[in-house]
């Protein structure tokens, strides 16, 4: 049987179908024109409008900040669409608010606190007095961590201090005599529960008060700066004593402190580890 002979035969079998199931061929021409006349209603009771182009603003990770994170999530809660390019889509721009109220107040905030000379040194003071704290704990619990330790003079004076030009021309001492004192040890020990009640007369005068207080470099430098600083006057040593203070940076003090107490810390961690090591040894 031929291809033409099985097309014909095919065509009248849909036909005889169709001829015996009227209504079933009704429904089969009548539904897609209802579904097109359906369209073409829709089409004329809502006209077709244009729709610009869009730009979403971006909302930015965790990573680029806890507020432009947090703008991005309730500033975008009904996702905008803008005709025109935001900010955020610029090369190097994560935030789309950078020039919002709150994004200003914390600007603001930040560059007054935050970055702020003053509110550094504070911050700073704050950690050197807390690391200071700790290291009087452990100088009144344990003063011989620092026993035969000290901090030197010359490493706690400003760097524009006035101290030694001082010394030399209005008490006036000698130039070996003030190299002896700054290049002394302050020993912290001595100071665990505050500023022992003596007179500044009897320390200078006193060899024993002195090496109590004092390391010096050489025995000839405290014979050196007893013989210099006995023969002067308590008011002059008044004096001496508070341009010393006024020349201390404490915050070099402070950090001297800590580093020593941390370098014992170290010490009696190696000399536990040799013992136990020694221990199991035997």
């Amino acid at each position: 049987m031929g291809s033409g002979r099985q097309v014909r035969l095919l065509l009248w079998k849909n036909w005889t179908i169709r001829r015996r199931q009227r209504a079933r061929f009704l429904m089969e021409i009548m539904w897609p024109v209802l579904l097109f006349v359906g369209l073409v209603w829709l089409r004329r009771v809502n006209p077709l409008y244009r729709q610009h182009e869009c730009h979403f603003p971006n909302k930015a990770m965790p990573s680029a900040g806890v507020l432009p994170w947090i703008q991005g999530i309730f500033c975008n809660a009904n996702n905008p669409c803008f005709q025109y390019p935001t900010r955020g889509e610029s090369p190097g721009l994560v935030s789309n608010y950078n020039n919002s109220i709150l994004a200003k107040v914390y600007s603001d905030v930040q560059e007054l606190l935050l970055n702020d000379p003053e509110f550094q040194h504070v911050a700073r003071l704050w950690r050197e007095l807390n690391a200071m704290s700790t290291f009087m704990e452990t100088l009144r619990s344990r003063p011989e961590t620092v026993a035969g330790r000290g901090v030197k003079v010359e490493a706690i004076l400003k760097d524009d201090e006035t101290l030694t030009s001082f010394l030399l021309r209005d008490i006036p001492l000698t130039q070996s005599v003030v190299n002896q004192l700054v290049n002394a040890q302050i020993r912290p020990e001595q100071f665990a529960f505050g500023v022992p009640n003596l007179h500044l007369k009897d320390i200078a005068c006193s060899l024993n008060l002195l090496e109590r207080f004092l390391i010096f470099p050489s025995r000839r430098g405290l014979y050196a700066v007893r013989n210099a600083m006995c023969i002067l006057t308590p008011q002059r040593l008044q004096i001496i004593e508070d341009r010393f203070y006024a020349n201390v940076d404490f915050f070099k003090l402070f950090k001297l402190l800590s580093l020593l107490c941390e370098c014992y810390g170290r010490v009696v961690e190696v000399n536990i580890g040799q013992s136990v090591t020694d221990r199991q040894w035997l």
